[in-house]
């Protein structure tokens, strides 16, 4: 969109350089400099969605390794349980950021961003639920969350995790029909089309795991979360114009 917007802020540029009309310069000269403040408005909205691609992908492995380079000795069984480690606050933070990204995410309306932004707007809300109300912990040696709150983080992540699949899934692959389908749109859906595929997919696995007596050493939870999560980065990172632009 940011292409299109910065396209046709210059058309309207060089028509009201080449008309003789006062009146339709005027016009023109107006029509381009709306058009050149949504451009600029969409290049933060590609750098927001860009952040937060990277905030996700790197999560996981961040505060996996993190752990073990601060003294943990093994694998948590979740995401979420790391907040009981050295990375608590680093899982907070990330979750924190993103919960602020989502929601500046609907600083000014700009065209075709007015589905998405009722979808951020609860995203962000799901996204410092789960910060500020943690998951129980399985340690007896570590002063857990109460059950209540645990099952308000379980319900917020679930939350978390559907709109981030609902978004990847049936909002980024929307189109304009003036412009159509392009190659690397249908290419870009594609991906969008997998990565929400896999956070639903998860989901499904997640919930069979905890209904199941699956092993714990087997850290199930934490690589189908993982797993989610890089899914989630990826269709960001794709969205704010890393890859197959036009």
């Amino acid at each position: 969109m940011r292409n299109e917007l910065a396209d046709k802020s210059t058309q309207a540029f060089q028509g009201a350089a080449a008309t003789p009309d006062p009146v339709e310069q005027q016009q023109l000269l107006e029509d381009a400099q709306r058009l050149a403040g949504q451009s600029e408005l969409a290049n933060a909205y590609a750098f927001l969605q860009r952040v937060v691609g990277v905030l996700a992908i790197a999560l996981p492995f961040v505060i996996a390794i993190g752990n073990f380079a601060s003294g943990g000795h093994h694998l948590q069984g979740s995401i979420s349980a790391f907040y009981y480690t050295h990375m608590g606050n680093w899982f907070v933070g990330t979750l924190c950021a993103l919960a602020v990204f989502f929601l500046s995410y609907n600083i000014k309306p700009l065209p075709g961003h007015h589905v998405d932004k009722m979808i951020t707007r609860a995203t962000s809300v799901m996204a410092a639920m789960v910060a500020m109300f943690p998951t129980t912990s399985s340690d007896p040696d570590q002063s857990g969350a109460s059950e209540w709150v645990g099952r308000i983080h379980i319900t917020s992540a679930t939350t978390l995790f559907a709109l981030l699949g609902v978004l990847s899934m049936f909002y980024f692959t929307k189109f304009d029909p003036a412009v159509g389908m392009t190659p690397k749109k249908a290419q870009r859906n594609r991906v969008y089309r997998t990565c929400g595929g896999t956070i639903f997919a998860c989901i499904v696995l997640i919930a069979v795991v905890y209904a199941t007596s699956v092993p714990e050493s087997w850290h199930s939870v934490f690589f189908l979360e993982s797993i989610a999560v890089i899914a989630f980065g990826a269709s960001w990172l794709v969205k704010g114009g890393v890859g197959l632009t036009d």
